[in-house]
């Protein structure tokens, strides 16, 4: 950790290259807030608690389905003369079966847990698309700031070469190189600036901002793959395909039904004969089709269950990937920091011997285009660096 820190206090100050960055005001905090506002899967995670309210209301419901009114009537105008008629009044009501009520609590409950770890996976999805957005956004604008700084020395060695070349010092030909050197950085330049302008509109579209957050590096997070919100939300999945199996399995008979009421029959004969009665009808057997459903989600079950497992292995071999990644790029910091050294020497020896016509036009530009590209591969493995330990954090599943 130690060296990790010191890694990031070395890097685009200390090598004498100073980028006019956005200003850095927002933390990533206040920035994910409006990353997460603009994710289409927000509008979704009502219907999770509308899904659960609704199944923990049918757990806790006497009945297993509506209840329903019977009033029924018959006579005899149309098939004798004896005047009966009859009335039925009563209701009927399906009954839960054995296990049916508790599968449905826990499907309730896994109901609830899913919709909680959902809205932590999306805060996690959107520190990841945060995350991404910072250093594609700061990579452009280091690649813009080294192009400028090309621009300026390009124009500075141009003015020399001129002035030298009036005094008779140089060639023509010299001023002609200059010049084609100054054409390239100002070409270059143009399509970084294109690149960092493209960056910043992704940027601000996202985080409504142009500014970067503050403080704009992270420190290595502790893993904990047990409160890890993507692996969560799977398993919150698998214990919701659980409770459904478990409630297809509970069904695959009819519900029984119960029901209760009265009679009346009357005739010419007699007077009105009223009766009460109850009754309950129980199914024999199983549906077939239900059968078939059951082992469907059965089948969905164990699916997910693989699926789990599955990413947990890809979770750990992609944290082992993650840290040597961060150990590469501290190694290739150490090596761009070497390699910055020497080229800034070249530069100071070449450009003494151009003066001294001791060299072409041509080394000296290599050496300051050698030196300019040392400087942009210490600042770009800086970021990698940094979009390195964002990664590792990333994948452990630390949210911003």
């Amino acid at each position: 950790m130690k060296n990790i820190h010191a890694y990031r206090l070395i890097g685009l100050l200390s090598a004498g290259l100073v980028f006019s960055f956005p200003a850095q005001a927002k933390t990533y905090a206040e920035l994910l807030q409006n990353v997460q506002q603009q994710q289409p899967e927000q509008a979704a995670l009502q219907s999770y608690g509308e899904l659960e309210t609704t199944v923990s209301q049918s757990a806790d419901s006497w009945f297993a389905g509506n209840a329903n009114l019977v009033v029924a009537h018959e006579n005899d105008a149309l098939t004798g003369d004896l005047q009966k008629q009859k009335w039925h009044i009563g209701a009927e009501m399906p009954l839960w079966l054995p296990g049916q009520a508790q599968s449905q609590q826990n499907l309730a409950r896994g109901l609830a847990d899913l919709n909680s770890y959902q809205a932590w996976y999306l805060k996690w999805q959107a520190s990841g698309q945060l995350r991404d957005l910072v250093w594609q956004y700061q990579e452009s604008q280091v690649k813009a700031d080294i192009a400028e700084q090309s621009v300026a020395q390009a124009q500075q060695l141009n003015d020399l070469i001129a002035t030298l070349v009036k005094v008779g010092e140089k060639p023509k030909i010299d001023a002609l190189l200059a010049d084609k050197a100054l054409l390239n950085a100002q070409a270059q330049r143009l399509n970084l600036q294109s690149m960092l302008e493209s960056n910043r509109q992704q940027y601000q579209y996202w985080t409504n901002t142009q500014e970067l957050p503050s403080p704009l590096t992270e420190t290595i997070a502790k893993v904990d793959l047990q409160k890890h919100p993507e692996l969560n939300r799977l398993k919150a999945q698998l214990a919701v395909l659980g409770a459904e199996y478990q409630t297809a399995k509970a069904t695959e008979k009819d519900n029984p039904t119960f029901s209760f009421g009265g009679f009346q029959e009357e005739d010419k004969a007699t007077s009105a004969n009223n009766s009460l009665y109850a009754q309950i009808t129980y199914p024999l057997g199983s549906s077939p089709l239900k059968k078939v459903e059951t082992a469907k989600q059965r089948t969905a079950f164990l699916e997910k269950q693989a699926e789990v497992k599955r990413y947990q292995m890809v979770l750990e071999n992609q944290l082992k990937k993650a840290k040597q990644q961060i150990s590469l790029a501290q190694q290739k910091l150490s090596l761009m920091q070497q390699e910055l050294q020497i080229a800034t020497q070249t530069l100071q020896l070449a450009t003494q011997a151009y003066k001294a016509g001791e060299s072409n036009i041509q080394t000296l530009v290599n050496a300051q285009q050698d030196f300019l590209n040392s400087k942009l591969q210490q600042s770009l493995t800086e970021i990698e660096l940094n979009k390195a330990i964002a990664q590792h954090n990333q994948i452990a599943g630390d949210s911003l």
